[in-house]
C-alpha cells in the first residue's frame, strides 16, 4: 500500500504578506480549499482498513472462494508514483535564488555608484548659480570650449561647419 506522503508546512502568513491587495479574495479562495482538502485527506486513517477474512469464510458457504480473494488482494500492490519533480523544482529553486542574490549585489553596487553621484551633486553649487567657468568645471563633456572645440550657435552637432575634406549629410528639420 502507498504510504501518506508528509506536506511541508506553508507559510500562509509570509504567502500573504506578497499578495496584491487586488488578488486578497482569491488567495483566501485558494487557502480554504486547500484547508478544506487537508482536513479531508487527515480524517482518513493513512492505510486501508483491515479486512476480517475469517468473518468472510464463516458467511460464505464456497470452498475456497474467500482464500482466493484474500490471496490476490494482498498479492496487489499499488505504488507510490515515482516523484521525478522535486529535483527539477529543486533546481530551479536555486538558480532563482542565485538570479535574485546576483541582482541584489549589482543593485547594492549601483545604490553605491548613484551615493557617491548625489554627495558628488549635493557638493556643486545650484545651477543658478553658477558661471559658465563653474558649470564647465563641473560638466567638462557639456560644457562648450571655445579655445580647443569652437562651435557655432546652437551648439549642437548637426549645425557644426564640416571638418575639412568631409562631406555631412545634409541636417533635417
Amino acid at each position: 500500500m502507498a504510504t501518506r506522503r508528509a506536506i511541508k508546512a506553508i507559510n500562509w502568513t509570509a504567502l500573504a504578506e506578497r499578495i496584491s491587495e487586488a488578488e486578497r479574495g482569491t488567495f483566501a479562495a485558494f487557502k480554504a480549499k486547500s484547508d478544506q482538502y487537508l482536513r479531508r485527506v487527515n480524517e482518513n486513517s493513512e492505510s486501508a482498513p483491515k479486512i476480517d477474512w475469517a468473518f468472510y469464510k464463516s458467511r460464505i458457504g464456497i470452498p475456497g472462494l474467500v482464500d482466493k480473494f484474500q490471496k490476490e488482494y494482498e498479492s496487489v500492490k499499488i505504488d507510490y508514483p515515482a516523484d521525478k519533480y522535486t529535483p527539477l523544482i529543486e533546481a530551479q529553486e536555486k538558480e532563482a535564488l542565485e538570479a535574485v542574490q546576483k541582482f541584489i549585489s549589482d543593485s547594492n553596487a549601483r545604490i553605491a555608484e548613484n551615493q557617491k553621484q548625489i554627495k558628488k551633486l549635493e557638493g556643486m553649487l545650484k545651477y543658478s548659480q553658477m558661471t559658465m567657468e563653474d558649470f564647465r568645471d563641473a560638466h567638462p563633456e557639456l560644457a562648450i570650449d571655445p579655445l580647443n572645440n569652437p562651435t557655432i550657435f546652437p551648439h549642437t552637432p548637426e549645425y557644426q561647419p564640416d571638418p575639412e575634406g568631409t562631406e555631412k549629410p545634409a541636417a533635417q528639420h
